[in-house]
């Protein structure tokens, strides 16, 4: 028998110019038990990629997988726009409170009493005690109706 026909197939096949009609004829060719000798050495090839395209997949073979492997399934998250920005919204926070308590501790260190009047302050040994005008001393504001004497106490 010539067997011309089939060598040129699997230099065609291997040239990647064969057909699918083609690549079948040599799938049923290799399969058949009587080989020529020259020839045997594709036959494994051709034989291995047969059982390779004839192998399907059950609608088990998933379930079977992922059991075996023990990955669990995991749903997707959805992430709001405002979760998004939380980690802005925690670093604003706490700038806020650092200027607020920065301030604070400023304010605490620098207000104490004046040793020495400042400007239009009224200091109290300054106060004439025969003036009709009482004042606030707290407020340095004129307070009608309110005797001197019990202010400057």
């Amino acid at each position: 028998m010539d067997y011309k026909y089939i060598e040129q197939l699997i230099d065609r096949y291997f040239e990647g110019e064969t057909t699918l009609e083609e690549e079948h004829i040599l799938r049923e060719f290799f399969a058949q038990g009587s080989v020529p000798e020259h020839l045997r050495q594709w036959q494994q090839f051709f034989r291995s990629e047969a059982e390779l395209t004839s192998a399907h997949l059950d609608e088990q073979f998933d379930s079977r997988v992922l059991e075996l492997v023990g990955e669990k399934h995991v749903e997707a998250r959805r992430i709001t726009f405002s979760r998004r920005l939380r980690p802005l919204f925690k670093a604003a926070a706490f700038v806020a409170f650092a200027i607020v308590i920065g301030t604070a501790v400023e304010h605490a260190t620098s207000s104490g009493t004046p040793t020495e009047p400042q400007g239009d302050m009224i200091v109290q040994d300054e106060l004439d005690p025969d003036e009709a005008t009482p004042l606030d001393i707290r407020s340095a504001e004129v307070v009608e109706g309110v005797d001197s004497t019990k202010v400057i106490n």
